[in-house]
């Protein structure tokens, strides 16, 4: 074990500290190196950390500056320079990029003995593609390509490659590393299209596939608008539940429309059911009022729909209640199969606490809301493909909305208000632009959420989460966004590794193991391919079909842990007051948190451990973020912990970057694997960061291995860094 810690000085301090473990694999296969991950985006001078297999026989780590253009293929590149490599293993190698290189993309070539790798820094990694019709586009509208390094120049372009091979490109509507839009030609064909990324840097080697894309037509012909009045004078004693669904119901015999509802307050007692094809439309929410009558037994929920409808331009006002708008679910099965939900420029304000009661009232009015749903009743309830909700105000009793299964969603400025014992919910997505929203807790029992894999999903993936505000949440564990599934499939040894697909022991542990497998993710803990990651699409019996080749990379008895799929997290710009921890806790997979700021949270963390299963996180980044602090009770903190727990022996994290965050007052960063004999946590980059005004800087628990810090700055810090003690472990009871 090494340590070089610099002279402290009284202020800024600059502090380089290495930490190698010892005796961390044995010696390298002979055949090339083989990368799984490497950390970007990243610039010169700053540190590449690099997973894979037989990287402890690199010799020499050069590195070369693509020219940028986006067609050549024949320029001849710069002579490579040789990087200063930091530390290696077999399963993983840091090295810095040369300082005086220019930001772009890089050529990275990795020489051992008899052999090399090659692999880029910087080259678009797209996460999803999703269209103004969510998981299609329409001409005249746009794609977006989500993930790590999308358009870092205005010069970015997308191509759409036809069927017929013609090609349509697409110039980027603006820089943007994260999540890039690209509008659509009006003369687009309608039709199946490959999507394929240049991001602006780097020659034609660094073009990217983005998946595929469904051009539909544009919108059919005007459909017919059938008006509604208000009844005049108004009365406490009317009910238009009747004609407004039977309006409705004419227009869908229709084909559809739009019932347009004029001016004025109407009156219902039951469910309003639009049919497929039917917007219902107020003038405006500032004029248009929709009153629920107070009962005992209020409609399941107030609005409903199951595919191609929307609500837009009202308000909703409700005493007690259950969910106000629902969406999207089969009425038989129940399951989230709709698409084509919009909600826009609503406005709902539902409160099952009005007036003056007492408190076994208001208990009574609870546990009647949680005996419709145990999580509790949702403001807008919504599952399925192509969600839009954009520029409401909802404020319910308990949660501001629940998507299940969304696929190509679309919330943005919206203000959800956060009710008693409430909290929001992302539950299974795949393709989520959460946008420019404020999350407001409206009640001192009121919690935040996040995204899940509740409910039975198999897998939650592709999340964009940017420019939005989250204030004032103070109840349950205050948790403003954290990640959540519980349980596994499957955690032990591979009997076998064919070439697609691998075999299981059937009696190894899981709790989940009789639910369906398809789509979980296959994480190697431990040996042979430690740092893979692999989904399952297939099970028969005891093999397992993979997505991927990984024959000659895991091994029969590597170690394996089968879970719900956590992946694809981007966690971007976004503003946290006066709530708790930001954080992934359990399963995580190429998550990143960049940009946000937080005042008087808990922090950022990203926790693996027991629960229910073995969860571990893999290729974790905190980019750019700023903490100040203090929380509630303690010290805000950028938290990395690995919960090792009793009879374990493998990792729980792998492949962690802390990078040029800014901790302004009693702040830390902390990383923490429990235990000296069975460390959790390996390959840890902490680089670039500013911590100013709190007692310790960094501090470094037990269980950590290959941990590289580098270049922080620190100033009115009592302790700067605290180094390893040994101790007892700390894990807690496993299976």
């Amino acid at each position: 074990m090494r340590f070089r810690l610099p002279r402290l000085g009284r202020r800024l301090l600059p502090i380089v500290f290495m930490l190698s473990a010892l005796g961390l694999s044995g010696p390298a296969a002979a055949d090339a190196p083989h990368i799984f991950w490497a950390s970007d985006p990243v610039k010169p001078g700053q540190t590449v950390q690099v997973s894979g297999m037989g990287l402890a026989a690199v010799e020499k780590v050069e590195v070369s500056r693509l020219i940028d253009h986006a067609e050549d293929r024949t320029a001849s590149r710069p002579e490579p320079e040789q990087a200063e490599a930091l530390a290696k293993s077999d399963s993983s190698l840091s090295f810095i990029l040369p300082k005086h290189f220019a930001p772009g993309v890089f050529s990275v070539t990795l020489r051992s003995e008899d052999t090399t790798s090659s692999f880029q820094l910087n080259a678009p990694d797209i996460y999803w593609a999703q269209g103004d019709r969510g998981p299609a586009a329409t001409p005249g509208g746009w794609l977006r390509l989500s993930g790590r390094n999308m358009a870092v120049t205005d010069r970015a372009v997308a191509k759409l490659i036809g069927e017929d091979a013609k090609e349509i490109p697409l110039n980027v509507a603006g820089p943007d590393i994260w999540s890039a839009s690209f509008p659509i030609p009006d003369e687009a064909p309608a039709g199946s299209y490959r999507v394929r990324l240049w991001n602006g840097a780097g020659d034609a080697s660094a073009w990217r596939d983005a998946g595929t894309i469904e051009i539909e037509s544009g919108p059919q012909a005007e459909r017919p608008v059938m008006e509604l009045f208000s009844n005049q004078p108004d009365s406490a004693d009317h009910d238009d539940t009747a004609r407004i669904n039977a309006a409705m119901g004419a227009l869908h015999k229709r084909g559809g429309g739009t019932l347009l509802l004029h001016y004025g307050i109407y009156r219902l007692t039951g469910t309003l059911e639009i049919p497929e094809g039917v917007v219902l439309k107020g003038e405006s929410n500032d004029l248009v009022t929709l009153i629920w009558k107070d009962t005992e037994t209020p409609p399941g929920a107030l609005i409903e729909g199951v595919r191609d409808f929307s609500v837009e331009d009202m308000t909703i006002n409700a005493f007690r209640h259950f969910d106000i708008i629902k969406g999207g679910f089969d009425p038989r099965s129940g399951k989230a199969s709709g698409r084509n939900v919009a909600v826009r420029r609503v406005i709902v304000r539902a409160s099952s606490f009005l007036g003056r009661m007492t408190d076994e009232d208001a208990a009574q009015r609870l546990q009647a809301m949680r005996g419709h749903r145990q999580s509790g009743v949702v403001g807008l309830l919504l599952g399925g493909s192509n969600i839009v909700v954009e520029d409401c105000d909802i404020l319910s009793s308990m949660r501001p909305f629940l998507l299940m299964g969304p696929k190509g969603a679309r919330l943005t400025g919206n203000t959800f208000r956060t009710g008693r014992r409430g909290w929001y919910s992302i539950s299974g997505p795949d393709g989520v632009l959460f946008e420019n929203n404020r999350i407001i807790g409206t009640d001192l029992q009121a919690s935040g959420g996040g995204i899940n894999t509740l409910e039975g999903y198999v897998s939650a993936r592709n999340v964009l989460i940017r420019n939005n505000r989250f204030e004032t949440m103070y109840g349950n564990d205050r948790e403003a966004m954290t990640s959540d599934g519980p349980g596994g499939y499957y955690s032990g040894p591979l009997a076998a590794v064919l070439d697609r697909s691998v075999r299981i022991d059937p009696a190894g542990p899981g709790v989940l193991k009789e639910r369906n497998w398809e789509g979980a993710g296959l994480f190697v803990v431990k040996g042979q391919g430690l740092g893979l990651v692999a989904r399952i699409v297939k099970k028969a019996g005891d093999v397992l079909d993979l997505d991927r080749d990984i024959s000659g990379l895991a091994e029969i008895g590597s170690i394996v842990s089968i879970l719900p799929m956590q992946e694809n997290y981007l966690i971007v710009g976004n503003h946290f007051e006066d709530v708790g921890q930001i954080q992934i806790y359990g399963a995580g997979y190429k998550h990143v948190f960049a940009d946000n700021t937080a005042l008087r949270s808990t922090g950022f963390g990203a926790t693996s451990l027991y629960y229910k299963h073995l969860q571990p996180n893999f290729y974790i980044q905190f980019l750019n973020n700023e903490v100040t602090g203090p929380a509630f009770q303690h010290a805000a903190r950028i938290d990395i912990a690995g919960r090792q727990f009793k009879d374990n022996d493998t990792l729980l994290a792998f492949g962690t970057v802390i990078r040029q965050n800014r901790l302004r007052a009693a702040a830390t960063i902390r990383v923490d694997g429990r235990s000296a004999t069975a460390p959790a946590i390996r390959n840890v980059l902490i680089e670039q960061n500013e911590i100013t005004r709190t007692d310790i800087g960094i501090d470094i628990g037990q269980g950590v291995d290959e941990l590289t810090l580098r270049d922080n700055v620190m100033s009115d810090v009592r302790i700067p860094v605290r180094q390893p003690i040994r101790k007892p472990d700390q894990m807690v009871g496993g299976p």
